[in-house]
């Protein structure tokens, strides 16, 4: 019985629930929609600009490095026929592009002395030299 007289009451409860209506939604100003395309364009200008700017200078870094090489191997060749001192392999060793072209100019120079006319060089003629493998 006890349960009977609860969903009475619950069913009393339920019949008396009526829904209330919901407040307004505030209104806001409407705002004019951006352009998309305009939003691309710039974007696209800076990425553009940016392609731009990387390109000169990897084309300056690249003619830089040129230059220098180029410097540093007249600077070798130069200084070849100076007697090799220490103060002096260390200035080679700092300007050189590689420790591997240092050591090859040294040892080979390429301003070999000059020799008679009917005398050769036994590097000349090897690297003349056709070998078939």
């Amino acid at each position: 019985m006890l349960d009977h007289r609860h969903d009475e009451r619950f069913e009393t409860y339920l019949r008396k629930f009526r829904p209330q209506v919901p407040d307004p939604l505030p209104a806001r100003e409407m705002k004019r929609a951006s352009r998309p395309h305009f939003g691309l364009t710039i974007w696209a200008a800076g990425c553009a600009l940016t392609v731009a700017i990387l390109l000169a200078a990897t084309l300056r870094i690249v003619s830089q490095r040129r230059a220098e090489e180029s410097h540093h191997a007249a600077a070798v060749k130069l200084t070849v026929s100076t007697p090799l001192t220490m103060r002096r392999a260390n200035d080679l060793l700092a300007a050189a592009p590689s420790y591997k072209d240092l050591m090859n100019q040294l040892t080979f120079p390429s301003n070999s002395p000059l020799l008679p006319k009917d005398k050769q060089s036994a590097l000349a003629v090897l690297s003349k030299e056709k070998i078939k493998l």
